[in-house]
């Protein structure tokens, strides 16, 4: 982006259909794309609104009052989460824009934008009310399914790519809402394929699920986005959108989170987590006949025709 020194000059225009989503979360990397030293006080705004008509709300969080502070081509991250005020939202519209620069303009780059409307903002029960995934830490309390309260071990965050993956192991899984019970889900809910649910006393990964029409493939997303897992001292289950869901459990893809090493170095001198003794089916077959007929029942009354999985 060039700036101008008179008045808001150019922006980058980012539009979504969150309508089945909760508060949003965006990030991205503001770069001083000058070869020179700074000589520049160049503020970069976030905005949303929610259709074209509407005025633009600042995100404070957001805001960078010089994107081009300090030596040549400085980078500045930007990350805000669970944005109030976007959940359901059909026309959002973002806008990441430069403000009036002091002094010579500076050439601004924006890249590696993630907009994510998924595992950022699902509802995790916990004692005092449901809290947005991404807004949980370490040694925040969790409702578990038994009706107790766990603390938190660990958060972990995976960030994911669509460029070369294999969809099938990466696209998450889209559970309507209502889809295996009444208000169970309570809204649409989006996890990665291999996280398991529990429908019938059996841990079912999500991708086992999918039936075409009321648990589907998202195709929708973001070249890059984040899964976010829980962890707590053991593998339990907690309340995710209203629906009995896994915490985390050490398996192979542990090396590919973002933060490992802070695992690691918090815990990897312990044992590792032992699996709840509860059988787990990884693929459709696997699925006992009995939950698929249940499950097909309820994809009718909520107005589903089947299709092959």
């Amino acid at each position: 982006m060039q700036p101008g020194n008179a008045v808001d000059y150019t922006s980058i225009n980012i539009f979504i259909d969150a309508s089945n989503s909760g508060n949003v979360s965006i990030s991205y990397i503001l770069r001083d794309l000058d070869s020179n030293s700074d000589n520049a006080t160049q503020p970069v705004a976030l905005q949303f609104r929610t259709s074209s008509s509407n005025t633009w709300t600042d995100i404070t969080e957001g805001y960078v009052a010089d994107a081009s502070v300090g030596s040549a081509q400085t980078s500045t991250s930007v990350s805000v989460s669970n944005i109030a005020g976007t959940a359901g939202q059909a026309t959002l519209e973002f806008r990441i824009i430069t403000g009036n620069a002091v002094n010579s303009d500076e050439w601004i780059g924006v890249d590696d934008i993630q907009v994510t409307c998924f595992f950022p903002g699902t509802q995790i029960a916990t004692p005092t009310g449901s809290s947005a995934v991404e807004t949980l830490a370490i040694g925040d309390m969790v409702l578990t399914t038994e009706g107790t309260a766990a603390p938190i071990r660990w958060m972990g965050r995976q960030t994911v790519s669509t460029i070369f993956a294999d969809p099938l192991r990466v696209l998450p899984i889209r559970i309507a809402a209502g889809a295996l019970a009444e208000n169970v889900p309570s809204r649409d809910l989006l996890l990665s394929p291999d996280h398991a649910i529990e429908v019938g006393g059996i841990l079912i990964q999500a991708g086992a699920l999918v039936n075409g029409t009321t648990i589907t493939r998202e195709t929708q997303v973001p070249t890059t986005f984040t899964y976010h897992h829980v962890e707590l001292a053991d593998h339990r289950l907690i309340l995710a959108e209203n629906t009995p869901a896994e915490t985390f459990v050490d398996n192979v893809d542990r090396l590919a989170f973002d933060n490992w090493d802070e695992h690691e170095a918090l815990y990897g001198h312990l044992p590792g987590i032992v699996e709840m003794p509860t059988p787990r089916a990884k693929s459709h077959r696997q699925v006992p006949p009995a939950i698929r007929a249940r499950l097909a029942e309820r994809a009718e009354a909520v107005g589903g025709t089947l299709v092959a999985a």
